[in-house]
């Protein structure tokens, strides 16, 4: 990618005018701010940030930086965000893997600022510091409130059972589909002892909000290490929601003991997915005591979740990669 930056003393000029503001470098009204939602912010707090830093560097680190860093103007340069009001209107766009940032002016495009959709950039966290500190991200996580609706986009299976038409992820059996039964006119959540692989599927896309289970997590980090901790499965919901992660489910294996699934809550938005061998034991509809074992393998880069559940499962795989 090409660093477009107009002259040396351009830069000097933005440097300097960036530096009287000090740590007060606000690009976004508070309008912007509440008008948008959680993945939006993160993107306004980052590029605040991270042009903020840059204020204190001389030229041939920020050269550097924004090479390392795969950022760019594709739009006017850097000296151009001395010039950006929080009035002019705001397009924040995530175009594949990467976000197109763009303000206008006069109706037309003034700056546009490219980087890529990384939760580590993004985030300003060291990917061990984000592996290490998922755990508090989880339990800080507000208390989702969302009713359960029945889709418009349903498909009869079998009797009166019905799926949403979803998504896959490299296989076929790993969807994000959900699973309604329908009684006396009226669509329900199937849970039930009947069909344990949907009414797990279920459970993990948050259709039983009256179910709650402990989650015992035994979660990889950095230096081929472990951390165990437990939270309960409303606060790993709680997450998913809040972050606006997209959950893919399928069964690895049918146990005597219960299900062995596979869960995957992905985020384009920031570039990760989280990996999940989740143990589901066989009384879990009617015992509310049952407990999921958790082996995680959290921020694997989209582009690289296929090898890494190759290597770390190959032994008990249950499932092809198609």
């Amino acid at each position: 990618m090409q660093i477009v930056i107009r002259h040396t003393i351009a830069m000097l000029l933005l440097i300097c005018g960036l530096s009287a503001t000090g740590q007060s470098l606000k690009l976004f009204s508070p309008e912007q701010r509440q008008a948008t939602g959680k993945l939006q912010l993160v993107v306004m707090d980052f590029i605040e940030r991270y042009f903020r830093v840059l204020q204190s560097q001389n030229q041939t680190t920020i050269q550097t930086k924004m090479a390392d860093d795969k950022v760019f103007f594709r739009q006017g340069s850097l000296s151009d965000l001395s010039h950006v009001a929080d009035t002019m209107p705001l397009s924040i766009n995530l175009v594949d893997r990467h976000y197109e940032v763009t303000w206008q002016k006069d109706s037309l495009p003034f700056l546009t600022v490219v980087f890529p959709a990384q939760y580590d950039l993004l985030l300003g966290m060291q990917k061990d510091e984000a592996v290490k500190t998922l755990k508090e991200m989880v339990l800080r996580s507000p208390q989702r409130d969302t009713p359960v609706t029945t889709p418009s986009n349903l498909t009869l299976v079998s009797d009166s059972l019905y799926q949403t038409q979803g998504d896959i992820m490299e296989l076929a059996s790993l969807t994000d589909a959900l699973y309604f039964i329908k009684e006396r006119d009226e669509y329900m959540p199937v849970f039930d002892n009947t069909h344990p692989d949907y009414s797990a599927a279920n459970l993990f896309h948050g259709l039983i909000s009256n179910k709650d289970y402990r989650m015992y997590v035994e979660q990889s980090v950095y230096g081929l290490k472990t951390i165990n901790y437990s939270l309960s499965l409303r606060q790993w919901l709680n997450y998913c929601d809040e972050w606006g992660l997209k959950v893919f489910f399928a069964v690895e294996e049918q146990r005597k003991d219960g299900l062995l699934a596979l869960i995957i809550a992905q985020s384009k938005e920031l570039g990760f997915n989280h990996m999940l061998s989740v143990i589901i034991p066989d009384k879990f509809i009617t015992d509310q005591n049952a407990v999921l074992k958790v082996q995680m393998t959290p921020y694997i880069p989209i582009h690289n979740i296929k090898n890494i559940y190759q290597e770390e499962y190959a032994k008990h795989r249950k499932i092809k990669w198609q």
